[in-house]
C-alpha cells in the first residue's frame, strides 16, 4: 500500500467520525485504571461499589457517544462505501466499555459472598495474570490513539499488525489461566471457578474488541482510497 495522507481524502464527517471513536478509546483507558484498582482492592477485602459505579457511568459516556456517531454515519456524513464499516467500529469500540462495565459488576458481586477464598493464592496467583492482562489492554489502546491520530496510512497498517500482536499475547495468557484454573478446579468454590473463568473471557473480549476494531479501520481506509 502506497504511502498516502489519509486525512487530505477524508470528509468533514469523517474526520469528526473518527475523533469520537479516538474519544471513546480514551474512556477505555480511564476504565481500565479504574478496574486495575479495582483488581488490587478486591484482594484487600476494600468496598468495590463506588468503583463499579464510576466504571457505569463511563459506560453511558460511551454509549452516548456511540448513539451519536451512529446518527452522523446514518445521516449522509460519510462516503456511502464504508458506512458498514463505520457502524461496525462504533459497535467495537463501545462493547469494550460493556465489557468493562460487566467485569466491574462481576468484581463487585464476588466482593459480597461469602465465600472462604485464599487471598495469598489470589495474590500471588490469579492478580498478576489478570494485571497482565489488563496491561496488554492498555497497550492496546495506546496504539489505537495512535492509529486515529496518524495521517499515515503505513502508521495505520503498522498499528494494526502491533495489536493483532498484543492480541494473540493476551490469548496465551488466557489460555495458561485456564489451564491453571481447571488443574485447581478440585480445590475452588464453584462459584470461585466461574468468577475467574467470567474474569479470563472477559478480559480477553477486551483484547479482541481492540483487534476488530483495527480492522475495521484499516478497511476504511483501503477502501477510501480505492
Amino acid at each position: 500500500m502506497a504511502l498516502r495522507n489519509i486525512k487530505h481524502i477524508l470528509v468533514v464527517g469523517e474526520k469528526n467520525i473518527f475523533h469520537e471513536l479516538s474519544e471513546m478509546i480514551e474512556i477505555a483507558i480511564n476504565a481500565n485504571a479504574i478496574m486495575t484498582r479495582m483488581l488490587l482492592e478486591s484482594s484487600d477485602g476494600k468496598p468495590l461499589t463506588e468503583a463499579m459505579q464510576a466504571i457505569g457511568s463511563l459506560e453511558k459516556k460511551s454509549d452516548d457517544i456511540a448513539f451519536k456517531i451512529a446518527e452522523d454515519v446514518t445521516s449522509g456524513a460519510i462516503s456511502p462505501n464504508i458506512l458498514d464499516n463505520l457502524l461496525e467500529s462504533i459497535q467495537h469500540a463501545d462493547s469494550i466499555l460493556d465489557y468493562y462495565y460487566n467485569l466491574a459488576r462481576e468484581l463487585d458481586r464476588m466482593s459480597k459472598a461469602k465465600i472462604e477464598i485464599s487471598q495469598i493464592d489470589y495474590k500471588k496467583e490469579w492478580e498478576p495474570l489478570f494485571e497482565s492482562m489488563l496491561n496488554l489492554a492498555g497497550k492496546a489502546f495506546s496504539k489505537l490513539e495512535k492509529l486515529f491520530s496518524t495521517s499515515n496510512v503505513a502508521d495505520i497498517v503498522e498499528m494494526r499488525k502491533e495489536i493483532q500482536t498484543i492480541e494473540e499475547q493476551g490469548d496465551d495468557i488466557k489460555d495458561g489461566g485456564f489451564d491453571k484454573l481447571y488443574a485447581a478446579a478440585p480445590s475452588l468454590h464453584y462459584i470461585q471457578f466461574l468468577h475467574y473463568s467470567e474474569l479470563l473471557h472477559k478480559f480477553d473480549d477486551i483484547l479482541d474488541a481492540c483487534e476488530d476494531l483495527s480492522d475495521e479501520i484499516v478497511s476504511i481506509v483501503t477502501s477510501i482510497l480505492k
